[in-house]
């Protein structure tokens, strides 16, 4: 080579070349990782969609991450491209997928055009395996979205059931929880009602419009015993042992039945149709609490599973029972639950957001607040691949030990009284109230305090000393900002502030207010916070409405005096009252009712409104649960469960069979008739005719001197195929819900007769049809008669006919004359 420069750069080129090939070589020798293919993927719907409307986004490759869990690792640093139709670009960085290797996320078009969507996955190194894995960076296809300046419309709504109806609703139905509703605790949402002040108040369902009664069925032994006890009737239960303490899931009423004088001596559990009063199953010996609806959301599960649970045992020691609520199968058991006890001393159970059951629990002994969570307890008995909370899963047999099951432990302050010894706590709105009644001075020093129910914190601490004589209520007696006391001394309700304890306003004394106040008032027990308003019902034969705001009195409604029936006045509320639907349903009983009761106890219907009175029925009712429009409750004058709701009809029609010609009226007959399990194809009775009625067919009162029906609507099918109505008739129940209609078809042919029953409060809707057949009039033959007055007619004027006959005869001569002149001219 000529020139040793440019030798030399390429010997050291040559050389430089061969070092980087064999060290690429070694390296490719030692590679210690596996490359893998990843497919991203993403999905836009839906589409079409039109401006401003929402859109989901999702994203994914085609693997899940190796080894990952429900907690990770995952897939990470997704970035999701969109291209708008103005060209611009908008990107989401930094998407994370889950554990099935994607995820999504909502996005809103502002623009009419076409959108276009891209998944990009960057790779990522997986270091769990032997050997290592990079997973390779991968893009989907581009996804257009066309987005329309006309919004596309929503699934079309089917509209909620206004007639009869029975569980279980479709799942199609969005927004039934607004009418239907379940009772999964005696006092709804707390666990034990009693006999004093047990109010109770259901948000959700709807409630019944009328009284009348869709069935029955005996509890036990009730009513007047006869004979040589005279006017004495059986044993009520009402003064402790409480025969009928209903709860209802899902169509379904669930009662435990015990010995009439010891609630201990437990029979078992019954399970009743909600709709009819046939028996579903029966566990013997078993004594159901409560039940639970609850919310399943992970990964695998999705919906609400019910539960029944049974529970028993001492405060921090509690066994519960889970049983399965269809079957009635026993499932679990779980011992050492913190709970407060069967008289839930110092201690609340409520429902958390999901369905848990969540204890509240002070310890006076060792100054903590504990809080205990029925599903924490199960998760962390029964995890799935290692992760808690990942499968609901509790093992049919086993028995788990329930102290797990703590969320919450802390410590309040040393320096606080023992608190709600003898009572359970009040729960509302995020608060935990608990009280001490210091009883060694006068009047009586009140220590009521706050405890934030999530943290344990101590809120406010109030000491009340205006208060002389106060009955701790077991009922839910906070909500709308606040909660109620009564002093029983002066018959005032006296309202808190429920985040800071301070006082917010006082009643003027329940003695002085309404019609015929009396100071039976002072044992005003019942008192419940609903809708804005604070209702109260007590011995004094007074509902009433206050302000939840103001306490000023909206509206107060008196049963009327009972003569010489009652010590009191009137007609006393004990056990308490129970609202939804916009109602409140007042009972009129007492704490140990007379071997020989009193006369002229009701179920009444308010509107919690106004205070109007809607119906009412006879009877010495208790402790009503409602459900899906029903309500249910003991009757203590006969010792029988009624249920009052909307029942089933039936509607028939007839009209002649055979035909009548057109011009002629035709009777359209039929019936109504109530086909309830209680009183099937009795007549159906207007609203204003019920309680008499219901009163006359179940409690042996008189039969109605006048029972007005219902209206029938009638409607033709013409032979056109055209759809008429023709008029209305009314029942006649006196005769057996039979109706008639007098109608004259317009025209020939063949009708179709419809009889509609549209329903009402008390019954669902109804209709029934027939046929009928209208010909034409036919011509009717002679009689001999007339036949032989024709004849007779005819020969008076033959005559006549003759001559004219030979006129025509000569005329029709000349004009053949004329014709055959006419034609020999031409």
């Amino acid at each position: 080579m000529k020139n040793p420069v440019l030798a030399t750069i390429v010997s050291i080129l040559l050389i430089a070349s061969t070092s980087i090939l064999f060290a690429s070589t070694v390296q490719a020798q030692a590679k210690d990782y596996v490359e893998w293919e990843t497919f991203a993927y993403i999905v836009v719907t839906p589409n079409p969609v039109g401006v401003n409307q929402q859109v989901i986004v999702q994203f994914r490759i085609d693997k899940t991450y190796p080894g990952g869990t429900l907690l990770g690792p995952f897939w990470e640093n997704f970035t999701v491209k969109i291209t708008k139709p103005d060209g611009t670009v908008e990107e989401r960085r930094g998407l994370r997928a889950d554990s099935t290797g994607g995820s999504w996320f909502t996005y809103t078009p502002t623009m009419v055009g076409t959108y276009k969507f891209q998944t990009i996955f960057p790779g990522q190194w997986v270091n769990t395996t032997t050997p290592k894995r990079w997973y390779k960076p991968s893009q989907s296809r581009i996804v257009e979205l066309t987005v329309q300046s006309e919004p596309i419309q929503p699934y079309p709504e089917t509209p909620l059931p206004a007639d009869y109806w029975t569980r279980p609703i479709n799942a199609e139905i969005k927004g039934a929880w607004r009418i239907a509703d379940n009772w999964p605790m005696c006092g709804y949402d707390y666990l034990f009602r009693g006999f004093p002040g047990a109010t109770a108040f259901s948000p959700y369902t709807s409630a019944p419009e009328s009284p009348h009664v869709l069935w029955k069925r005996p509890l036990w032994f009730g009513g007047v015993g006869g004979g040589p006890f005279g006017d004495k009737q059986y044993y009520t239960g009402l003064s402790y042992e409480q025969p009928y303490e209903p709860i209802i899931i899902n169509g379904r009423i669930i009662y435990v039945e015990h010995d009439p004088a010891d609630t201990s001596n437990v029979i078992g559990t019954r399970c009743l149709d909600l709709y009819t009063g046939e028996q579903i199953w029966f566990l013997e010996g078993v004594s159901i609490t409560c039940a639970q609806i609850f919310d399943i959301e992970n990964p695998n599960e999705h919906g609400l599973i019910a539960h029944l649970w049974s529970m028993s045992g001492p405060a921090t020691n509690g066994t519960w029972v889970m049983y399965d609520a269809f079957t009635g199968k026993k499932i679990i058991t779980i011992i050492n639950v913190i709970w407060g006890g069967s008289q839930l001393v110092g201690g609340t159970t409520v429902f958390g957001p999901k369905g848990e059951l969540i204890n509240y629990y002070i310890d006076n002994t060792r100054k903590r607040f504990i809080v205990w969570n029925s599903s924490r307890a199960i998760f962390k008995a029964f995890p799935w691949i290692g992760v808690e909370g990942a499968i609901y899963d509790p093992l049919a047999g086993r028995t788990i030990d329930g102290r797990p099951g703590v969320q919450l432990n802390v410590s309040i302050p040393a320096n606080l009284p023992p608190l709600s010894t003898g009572y359970p706590l009040l729960g509302g709105e995020g608060v935990i109230i608990a009280y001490y009644q210091n009883s060694t001075t006068y009047p009586n020093t009140f220590v009521v305090v706050g405890f934030d129910a999530n943290t344990g914190q101590l809120l406010w601490r109030t000491d009340i000393k205006d208060i002389y004589c106060m009955w701790w209520r077991p009922s839910k007696n906070a909500g709308d900002g606040i909660f109620v006391l009564f002093d029983e001394a002066t018959t005032r309700l006296h309202a808190y502030d429920i985040k800071t304890g301070k006082k917010v306003w006082v009643s003027e004394p329940l003695n002085t207010l309404g019609e015929y106040p009396n100071d039976f008032a002072t044992f005003t027990r019942n008192y419940h916070i609903a809708y804005g308003k604070v209702y109260t019902a007590g011995y004094d034969g007074h509902v009433r409405a206050f302000d939840a705001k103001t306490g000023k009195l909206v509206w107060d409604f008196y049963f009327g005096s009972s003569g010489f029936e009652t010590a009191y006045g009137s007609w006393p509320v004990y056990g308490g009252f129970t609202i939804a639907d916009g109602k409140i349903y007042v009972t009129n009983d007492e704490h140990s009712p007379d071997s020989v009761m009193w006369r002229g106890s009701k179920l009444w219907c308010l509107d919690a409104e106004t205070g109007k009175l809607l119906w009412c029925i006879s009877g010495m009712f208790r402790i009503p649960a409602i459900s899906d429009g029903y309500l249910t409750s003991v009757n203590s004058y006969d010792g029988q469960i009624y249920v009052f709701g909307k029942g089933p009809s039936a509607t028939e029609v007839t009209a002649p069979q055979t035909a009548i010609t057109k011009g002629s009226s035709v009777l359209i007959r039929g019936r109504v008739l109530d086909m309830s399990p209680a009183q099937k194809g009795t007549p159906c009775v207007a609203k204003e005719s019920m309680s008499a009625w219901m009163e006359y067919l179940h409690m042996q009162k008189p039969c109605p001197p006048e029972v007005k029906g219902v209206p029938v609507d009638l409607y033709a099918i013409y032979p056109d195929g055209s759809y008429n109505y023709i008029g209305t008739a009314t029942t006649e129940p006196m005769a057996g819900g039979t109706f008639s209609f007098a109608w004259t078809p317009p025209e020939e042919g063949i009708y179709t007769i419809i009889a509609v029953f549209k329903g009402d409060e008390s019954y669902g809707s109804s209709q029934s049809g027939t046929s009928l057949l209208v010909v034409a009039k036919e011509v009717p033959l002679a009689t001999a008669e007339q036949a032989e007055n024709l004849k007779t007619s005819i020969e008076s004027i033959q005559p006549i006919i003759t001559a004219l006959a030979v006129l025509v005869i000569i005329a029709i001569a000349i004009g053949l004359v004329n014709l055959y002149a006419l034609f020999k001219k031409r």
